[in-house]
């Protein structure tokens, strides 16, 4: 049985371009001037866990989704936030959630999206960024600031088994190029370069489309160089003012690891 008296939610979507308002309630929504389109849209429980870890999400909707449609194909440089509203019946917003991207999982019908908690978003105490040696930028994303049409090559590849693929590249590159980077096929699917040694290449993941082309013998790939996320790493591609690490951190713990406060 439908429970009318339900509360309705509101769910705010935003990829650093655009925003998408859906509302799991039985009709379109005008507040404060912003539409907020009905969709079939499903949540899990909201944790409240003291390991910020566990305080995970999913979200499903259809498959025709214009959110979901972006992502059956995802952009490992790109990013997607979700903020969850609730809304009672005299109109009241309250915020619920806020969360960002981590998983998808697809089927015939819909897709499934996990998405961690994002606590500063939610107006509660945390930590921004992470003090750490290594940058801690996505490689070609909006802080990392390079192009990554600059650092792409060509390729064939000749073999894929157990997630390694043997390829000819356009040109000769050194060992270690590609590590760090992305391997893409011509319709988009982008996996994580794990190691590069001369021609082998070892992906993070299995890429579903980079195997169907190859049963359909289509073996061209871009290739995009991989960055080990240190200085002299980033030094290589003239690109040290956007490090986003601490490289001269001592090595050992100030006040040998003990509280200054």
């Amino acid at each position: 049985m439908i429970n009318i008296f339900k509360q309705s939610e509101l769910y705010v979507f935003n990829d650093g371009l655009n925003t998408y308002r859906y509302t799991s309630g039985m009709r379109e929504l005008n507040i404060d001037n912003n539409i907020y389109i009905k969709e079939s849209i499903n949540r899990s429980a909201i944790k409240r866990d003291a390991s910020l870890s566990k305080n995970k999400i999913t979200i499903t909707m259809p498959i025709t989704n214009e959110i979901v449609q972006q992502w059956i194909t995802p952009d490992i440089t790109k990013y997607l936030l979700v903020d969850i509203y609730t809304l009672d019946k005299k109109n009241l917003v309250t915020m619920a959630w806020s969360g960002r991207l981590t998983q998808t999982s697809t089927s015939d019908k819909e897709m499934t999206m996990t998405f961690e908690l994002l606590i500063t978003r939610a107006g509660q105490t945390g930590v921004n960024d992470k003090v750490q040696r290594n940058c801690r930028y996505s490689l070609y994303g909006e802080r990392c600031g390079l192009n990554r049409d600059d650092f792409k090559i060509t390729g064939n590849v000749t073999s894929y088994k157990n997630d390694v693929i043997t390829v000819v590249f356009e040109k000769e590159v050194p060992n270690g190029y590609f590590t760090g980077g992305i391997v893409q096929t011509p319709q988009g699917e982008q996996t994580f370069i794990k190691e590069h040694s001369e021609t082998s290449i070892t992906l993070f993941r299995k890429n579903q489309q980079l195997i169907d082309n190859l049963s359909k013998g289509i073996a061209s790939v871009i290739l995009y160089k991989g960055c080990l996320r240190t200085l002299d790493s980033c030094n290589t591609f003239n690109n040290t003012l956007n490090y986003g690490g601490f490289p001269y951190l001592p090595l050992e713990p100030l006040n040998s690891g003990n509280s200054i406060v």
